[in-house]
């Protein structure tokens, strides 16, 4: 192309020398020869030049660099050899995809089935357990039961034991973390026993101080002296279990599953007759256990709420409107809920954030848990209005300190110091409800309802940079799928999931496939990065994503210490490894291995045909819900 513009440039100056030539008053005879072979010349070279062949010489590439884009003109001295550099080119490029694409697929570990107790039930929600003991609670719902089961990871990934919890669907279930007061304490890792109290002696409540239910809007102040007034517990041989006043709160100790179970259940979601409420009451309701591995004071308060404040809990949430919470290293076949919240309304998301509980209502209300040092206030909770009954705050998110609350298309920032709202952000212009949310590093990710489609957005500057489209990737692995099948897919494909976890953000899909985008170099005016769709999926819905920490020791040999401070800083404040605020916590995440659990109907290996026999053994499970566990 230089050198056209080259020719063009002296083709113009020899019709200017000839003008010149002509003007001598000499004879010039042989400089006007001369001047025409060479304008014959420049005329050769340029048709050669301006011919179609010429133009197939030329190659125009795209350079993206730290700089930005860039575009190169490569020139070749034939149109095979420039087709020849641009097959090999493309090979390269496409060798070099395969191997970023293979090294970003995580190591498929094990597929757990878990066989249907009654008809018709579905995964909803999932979470680990705090401490040493790595469990995963899974909970399921057919509309009427809800049903915990228990995965436990050693020796190998199996459940121990599924049960019926309540008569009502589960939305949400949150790990919540023993008293941060105590972090630094070695009593941290010692695992209190709390087991059915007619093991070794039930115990009884001895009467409290009853405060007003009604200070559900008070002050911290009054919340402070409505703690004080919270109750002592005495050790009893009787078998008393409860007494009453005035509130709804009731704390359930311990009970044998076949005691009362729900409806075709196998479990035991409600207390029977003889239990009545009990209000006022902070979350001490204790069971001594002559075989605890820390010893108790025979009658002092001081050292059971002490000790009952350690334990790390399971926080529960449910359509009709009841959080139910359990210990963690409670055996959910043998153990009633240790204390039930109602609510008025049904309870969307639960998540824990400086010591606190944060739970949003489908009336729009958010509800916010404190504790001391003798356990939770859950008699007088503060309320914040957020949303309204026609627009409720579906989830909660914690992006560095803040409490982003989806409501429909918006998100309204949450100042969890003055529990006012900071700022508000328009996701969806056409009032699309946000469904998930995760977060990692300085950016958010968020779906959509009906949408294939997810967002990133800066939690700073509450700037979206970019929307990813991931029907192409699902399609691609849906490519051997059959046609009918694919194609009522990829018709109704949408998000159902999102999880941050470590480097990656992974995706559940409506088609049962799973993704992971290469989220570290996320940044404003960088291409978009890299979605890959992963060969092991589900035949139906992905339910649910989480992630626990492996119980094998990682390399750098961390402390159970090290490994509670990490759970509390990171996995039990609702982020993800790599948003905690903590040095310890940020090293220990980064060494130790993690292995993410996903939880849909069914389980498929897309790498295989409709003839492939591990396919047609997939085909026959599409009903049962499986566990799909990777180690990354």
């Amino acid at each position: 192309m230089k050198e056209i513009e080259h020719l063009t440039d002296d083709s113009g100056k020899l019709v200017q020398i000839a003008d010149l030539a002509a003007s001598l008053r000499c004879s010039h005879i042989p400089l006007e020869e001369a001047i025409r072979d060479l304008q014959r010349e420049i005329q050769r070279q340029l048709a050669e030049r301006q011919t179609n062949d010429a133009q197939l010489n030329v190659l125009e590439l795209t350079l993206t660099t730290s700089n930005g884009t860039q575009n190169m003109t490569v020139v070749f001295s034939k149109p095979d050899k420039r087709t020849q550099w641009e097959e090999i080119f493309t090979e390269a490029k496409q060798k070099l995809a395969n191997s970023i694409e293979r090294s970003q697929i995580p190591e498929f570990f094990v597929s757990v089935p878990i066989r249907k107790t009654r008809a018709g039930l579905q995964f909803t929600c999932a979470s680990p357990t705090l401490g040493t003991q790595k469990d995963v609670w899974v909970c399921n719902s057919d509309g009427y039961v809800g049903q915990v089961c228990v995965l436990s990871l050693v020796p190998e990934p199996s459940v121990t034991s599924c049960n019926g919890v309540c008569n009502a669907r589960i939305l949400c279930v949150s790990s919540v973390p023993a008293s941060e007061e105590r972090a630094n304490s070695t009593l941290m890792n010692v695992n209190i026993s709390i087991i059915d109290g007619s093991s070794s002696g039930s115990s009884t409540i001895g009467k409290p101080t009853v405060t007003n239910s009604s200070t559900v809007n008070s002050s911290p102040a009054k919340a402070a002296n409505d703690r004080k007034g919270s109750f002592k517990q005495a050790r009893s041989n009787t078998g008393s279990r409860s007494v009453s006043n005035e509130s709804d709160i009731q704390l359930d100790s311990g009970s044998s599953s076949e005691d009362s179970e729900p409806e075709g259940g196998g479990g035991a979601p409600e207390r029977p007759t003889n239990q009545s409420p009990i209000g006022g009451l902070t979350a001490n309701h204790r069971q001594q256990d002559s075989t605890a591995s820390c010893p108790m004071m025979a009658g002092g308060t001081e050292s059971g709420e002490t000790t009952e404040n350690q334990q790390s809990t399971m926080w529960l949430g449910t359509e009709d409107g009841c959080i139910h919470v359990y210990n963690c290293t409670d055996n959910i076949r043998i153990k009633k809920n240790k204390i039930k919240i109602p609510h008025v309304s049904a309870v969307y998301s639960i998540l824990y954030l400086d010591n606190r509980v944060f739970v949003s209502l489908a009336n729009g209300d958010i509800c916010v848990y404190s504790r001391d040092r003798t356990g939770w206030n859950v008699s007088a909770p503060l309320t914040v209005t957020v949303g309204t009954v026609s627009n409720p705050v579906v989830k909660l998110l914690n992006v560095h300190g803040k409490l982003w609350c989806a409501i429909q298309g918006t998100i309204k920032v949450l100042n969890t110091k003055s529990l006012q709202i900071d700022s508000q952000i328009q996701i969806s212009n056409d009032s699309k409800p946000i469904t998930n949310m995760t977060v990692l590093n300085d950016y958010v990710w968020i779906s959509v309802q009906n949408s294939a489609h997810i967002k990133c957005c800066h939690h700073e500057s509450f700037e979206v940079i970019f929307e990813v489209n991931l029907a192409p990737s699902v399609n691609k692995m849906l490519s051997n799928c059959d046609d009918i099948i694919r194609q009522h897919k990829a018709a109704c494909l949408r998000v159902t999931s999102l999880l941050a976890c470590k480097d990656l953000i992974w995706v559940g899909t409506s088609a049962g496939v799973l993704l992971t985008i290469a989220a570290h170099n996320v940044a404003k005016g960088s291409p978009l990065p890299v979605v890959t769709g992963i060969p092991h999926g589900h035949t139906g819905h992905v339910r649910f994503l989480t992630f626990v920490e492996s119980p094998e020791l990682d390399g750098d040999g961390a402390t159970n210490e090290e490994t509670v401070r990490s759970e509390r800083s990171d996995r039990a404040s609702g982020t993800g490894p790599s948003v905690g605020k903590g040095k310890v916590a940020a090293t220990v995440h980064n060494h130790r291995p993690l292995l993410v659990i996903s939880g849909g109907d069914g389980y498929e290996d897309f790498r295989s045909t409709g003839n492939n026999t591990m396919s047609d053994v997939a085909g026959r499970e599409d009903s049962t819900n499986h566990l799909l566990l990777w180690k990354v």
